[in-house]
């Protein structure tokens, strides 16, 4: 299993094009489906055990019912810690984005419930203190990704136009980027299908989102932050980014180097 999270996943030119022009790209096969079952375990009994108490569905707002979120869950089990560094999804990471390292910034396990409600359409990198700097997420489904079970949707060519409008993800978000989309005429691509092991990567600032689960199923996904390695701390402007900044670079202020403990270095060409 190591030998695969250590070996190389061709990047091509067009694939790198693709990323840098829509903003998103899917790729088949980054986890070989057939050796993606321990990882799977490992995740989903980390992050479920780290989840108790949860209100019945109805009973929660637009985000409680989006996904059950549970974060670093490479720092609670050795398996997923091979899984987030692995430097295999680190390098497709940087080569996407045409920078030569990249550092964690956090992982998430995200698993939408049967019956989940709708992710709103947001921008990730609205939470984050790296203003200018190159960011991507890697969403991979840790099961199989029906038409019914819905996967990730973007505005492709969002993440040309940067920030839009700072909203966290709700309502509210959903109803001023359905509007924005329609006035912009950006395609959305819906991605209908997705075995256990492909991923998506798309960049901090593309507007994305996710319908409901309509099936009887858990939709287990991981989720994997990377940023450029060498950037550095931009100015909070928000309680959210000031969260962000005390949780995932603790001890760093502004202006420092964007490389606290926590954030680990993935992958570096040098």
């Amino acid at each position: 299993m190591a030998e695969t999270l250590d070996s190389i996943y061709p990047v091509t030119e067009r694939m790198a094009r693709e990323y840098q022009q829509e903003g998103c790209i899917l790729l088949q096969g980054v986890m070989p489906m057939e050796e993606i079952e321990p990882y799977r375990e490992a995740i989903r009994d980390t992050a479920l055990a780290g989840v108790s108490g949860l209100k019945p569905l109805e009973e929660r707002d637009t985000y409680g019912k989006a996904f059950i979120q549970v974060m670093n869950v490479w720092r609670q089990n050795e398996i997923a810690r091979r899984f987030v560094l692995a430097k295999r999804f680190g390098r497709i990471a940087a080569e996407l984005m045409g920078v030569k390292g990249v550092r964690l910034y956090h992982d998430q396990a995200l698993f939408k419930e049967p019956g989940g409600g709708p992710t709103p359409w947001h921008q990730d990198q609205f939470y984050w203190p790296l203003d200018g700097v190159k960011t991507i997420t890697m969403w991979m489904p840790l099961v199989y990704v029906s038409a019914d079970m819905m996967a990730m949707k973007f505005a492709l060519g969002s993440h040309h136009n940067g920030p839009l409008k700072m909203l966290d993800i709700s309502d509210d978000s959903d109803a001023y980027f359905n509007r924005y989309i329609y006035d912009q005429k950006w395609p959305i691509q819906q991605i209908q299908e997705m075995a256990p092991g492909d991923a998506t990567f798309h960049n901090g600032w593309n507007l994305h989102g996710a319908p409901g689960n309509r099936t009887d199923r858990m939709r287990e996904v991981m989720t994997i932050i990377y940023y450029e390695d060498g950037a550095r701390i931009s100015e909070p402007d928000s309680d959210f980014r000031r969260a962000d900044l005390a949780a995932w670079f603790p001890g760093l202020q502004p202006g420092d180097l964007a490389a606290s403990e926590l954030n680990p270095l993935v992958y570096s060409a040098e």
